[in-house]
């Protein structure tokens, strides 16, 4: 194994409406198959792997234990013993895990899973000794419909604190919401679980349950003076908009079967009685365990939001409620005996979760990012959260400085990535109406025998810019804004899409009339209160502030843009293509961005482009299994000068120059890289490799006088390999590969050195993460 550690891990929040959990300093949340862990108010430091599907859902059993849920039908348990590792597989479900809770009790642990194929299971673990054993002690079968969310807690005065394992669990009560509109609460009875009572009330499907015990410090207001320290409130939100409060506690009397019958009748009585007055009370439902017998009654009704509820947690003593309305809502009891909006905490986009730590709250929304706000006093402060695409990330290139990355990802986002202290992102340049495929840096500096004049703007300024293709037909050209890029007059301020548009439109001036409402809106005018300069770290909602504004469109192909590549005066461009006509490669000039040319030599989509650093030669690939080397000449930009047919018995995905530009590799799904030299392409260097190979890159220097080679493959493990021996082209190369649990779990798209000699490797797949690892050679 390479010796190596990660400078940068950035995912997005799965988007179910149990994907996070906080414990303590640590949260987790489900980010595609990964469990990703993080510190509030700082990044992610680290992946979990082992699930084959997306993550739904994460619960804490202690800082140090948590469990997972996964679409792939199974849950994880995992254990912080100096490390993070997975030490239990429950499966046994044969639908998607949608929900999960996790109870200690004493040296035991209860977990219980609901999934989509209408069965609940319930788990057990119990260490005795040095030996652990887990296993499913008990199915229960929801019928037709299906449990949403699932809540474990100790009956109202049981005490957690014995050591009987979970032979002790019949103190354990299990609350579901349900698509049947009820919140079902069931109790153990000689270790397995039986519905007790459903409670009533809602109007639509529950989607999230919460319990909080009571102590004496929650029974201060008007509207708690009623609980009793050891009293168990059940929270639960429901597509109704409405959250309500259901309070469960232990009856003083031990009653027989008919009692209730009895009580009920006498009450009427008393009611009628002359003088009486008719009191609404809520109705209470009782139910017995081996323990004692219970009550349980609504207790309160809480609205505020307009729209689904889809998720409630109980922390510190407050509730904490998010909303497809965009809205996460904290709530308090006051001295009028109401419950009240403590804060009210907005995002962008509809909420599907929130959560109470000791740092504040921290929620996730429909686009899969996180929002974080932390508490001083009544103050509540948006504070940075880690961002990620949410969508395939196809592909990732470095500014020529290695200051920035840029990423594309199908979420039909464009982001910047640069390191301040730590890695974060920066700005987001486009934000598209389709899903990305391609970028590619504009070279500033120039490289031998192009003029500099060429690609400066119309003020002498060179201008940071990149051209981006998506599944469109166009190619787009983005610079940089003057808030991104300081003192550079050439850009503009700004940059503002309008209504049921997908340009980025240019903002020059800041001014707006007075009395014009919608100037904000129409014209983003407020950009110079936001620090959006690539200095700063920027929150999610201010991000939407740092598109670049589009500087042109590169028309000319007939199918979906495949693949970009830039040189410092010109730009190759290439689409899907299933016949040679439609297979070439477009050239444009970067000075006035008109056509070059176009070069013909494949008959499928070229899948791979890349310039040699001293920009002499021109590189492609194809899915028709062959590469073509073009050469730079003084009257047409570049011409054909060697096609290298079957150079391969599968794809070629990706081709690869030396920094010196004396030898080039192409990467193959016949699971092999091909070196071969520039001058001399006719016979090749096969390296052979476990899997398809997708993507290959060579350091920007060489190390103690060896190349330097990375390559993925498709199952996203990634290899560092270099050279030995002093042939101009080597055979004999010496791989080691990058931890697995700092590579990837799919397919590696691209993988790019940092062009800083700092050692460090981006790469991005279709498990939705882009990473920077630095490697130690």
């Amino acid at each position: 194994m390479a010796s190596a550690h990660s400078e940068l891990i950035a995912v997005a929040c799965n988007r179910t409406a149990h994907a996070l959990d906080w414990s303590g300093h640590i949260a987790a949340f489900g980010a595609g198959s990964y469990v990703a862990l993080y510190r509030p108010n700082n990044s992610v430091f680290g992946t979990l792997r082992g699930h084959t599907d997306r993550v739904n859902c994460v619960r804490f059993a202690n800082e140090h234990t948590l469990v997972s849920g996964s679409a792939d039908g199974t849950a994880r348990v995992w254990t912080n013993d100096g490390g993070w590792r997975c030490t239990h597989v429950l499966e046994g479900h044969e639908g998607p895990v949608v929900a999960l809770a996790t109870l200690h009790i004493g040296s035991g642990m209860v977990t219980v899973t609901a999934a989509t194929d209408g069965t609940m299971r319930v788990y057990e673990y119990e260490a005795t000794g040095e030996e652990e054993c887990i296993g499913a002690r008990q199915v229960i079968s929801v019928g037709a419909h299906t449990a949403l969310d699932v809540a474990l807690a100790h009956v109202p005065g049981f005490s957690s604190d014995c050591d009987a394992g979970v032979d002790a669990g019949h103190g354990i009560m299990l609350a579901t919401g349900s698509t049947d509109g009820r919140v079902h609460i069931y109790t153990r009875t000689d270790n397995e679980f039986s519905r007790a009572v459903s409670l009533e009330g809602h109007e639509d499907w529950v989607t999230s349950v919460s319990f909080q015990r009571i102590d004496a410090s929650l029974t201060t207001t008007s509207a708690t003076s009623h609980w009793c320290p050891n009293d168990v409130v059940l929270a639960s939100g429901s597509q109704d908009k409405h959250v309500r409060l259901w309070r469960i506690w232990r009856t003083q009397n031990v009653a027989t079967a008919g009692d209730a019958d009895r009580r009920a009748a006498q009450a009427l009585l008393d009611a009628s009685a002359p003088g009486s007055e008719l009191a609404l009370r809520p109705r209470e439902h009782e139910f017995a365990t081996q323990s004692g017998e219970y009550a349980a009654a609504s207790d309160a009704v809480l609205e505020g939001h307009d729209a689904w509820v889809h998720s409630v947690s109980w922390g510190r003593g407050e509730l904490v409620t998010a909303s497809a309305d965009g809205v996460a809502l904290v709530w308090a009891g006051d001295e009028e005996g109401v419950w009240a909006t403590r804060a009210r905490l907005g995002a962008d986009a509809g909420l599907l979760g929130a959560r109470v730590g000791n740092a504040g709250v921290v929620a996730w929304s429909v686009a899969g990012s996180l929002h974080a706000w932390t508490h001083e006093g009544d103050a509540w402060t948006p504070c940075p959260a880690p961002t990620g695409h949410f969508g395939a990330v196809r592909d990732a290139c470095w500014s020529e400085d290695g200051q920035y990355l840029l990423t594309v990802s199908a979420d039909q986002t464009t982001r910047v990535w640069a390191h301040r202290e730590e890695w974060h992102e920066v700005a987001r340049p486009q934000i598209h109406g389709y899903d990305m495929q391609c970028a590619a840096f504009v070279p500033k500096s120039e490289s031998k025998g192009i003029r500099s004049e060429e690609i400066e703007s119309e003020t002498g300024e060179t201008m940071l810019q990149y051209v981006a293709g998506a599944e469109e037909k166009v190619v787009r050209v983005f610079s940089a804004t003057q808030a991104f890029v300081s003192g550079n007059a050439a850009s503009a301020l700004a940059a503002a899409v309008p209504a049921l548009g997908l340009t980025n439109k240019a903002i020059v001036s800041s001014t707006v009339c007075p009395d014009d409402r919608y100037a904000v809106r129409r014209t983003h005018a407020d950009i110079a209160q936001l620090d959006s300069s690539p200095n700063a770290v920027l929150l999610d909602a201010q991000l939407r502030h740092t598109l670049w504004p589009e500087a042109d469109k590169l028309y000319g192909h007939p199918y979906e843009i495949y693949a970009v590549a830039a040189a410092h005066n010109v730009v190759a461009t290439s689409c899907r293509a299933s016949s040679e006509r439609h297979a070439c490669i477009r050239l444009y000039w970067t000075h006035n961005w008109q056509p070059a040319g176009t070069l013909a030599a494949h008959s499928l989509t070229v899948t791979r482009m890349q310039f040699s650093p001293n920009a002499q030669y021109l590189l492609s690939a194809s899915r028709d299994r062959s590469w073509a080397l073009f050469e730079r000449t003084s009257d047409v930009p570049y011409k054909l000068v060697h096609h290298q047919a079957k150079a391969h018995a599968r794809i070629v995905w990706d081709v690869a120059w030396t920094h010196d530009s004396m030898f080039f590799a192409t990467a193959s799904r016949d699971k092999s890289v091909k070196l071969w030299a520039a001058d001399a392409p006719g016979s090749a260097v096969t390296l052979a490799f476990p899997g398809p190979v997708t993507s290959v890159a060579f350091a920007p220097e060489k190390s103690e006088g060896r190349y330097v080679m990375a390559a993925a493959l498709e199952n996203g493990r990634v290899f560092v390999l270099t050279s030995s021996g002093e042939q101009r082209v080597p055979t004999a190369w010496q791989p080691k590969e990058i931890p697995r649990d700092l590579a990837h779990t799919s397919t590696v798209h691209r993988i790019a050195w940092r062009p800083n000699n700092l050692w460090q490797l981006a790469s991005v797949s279709d498990d939705q993460t882009v990473r920077i690892t630095s490697v130690d050679l």
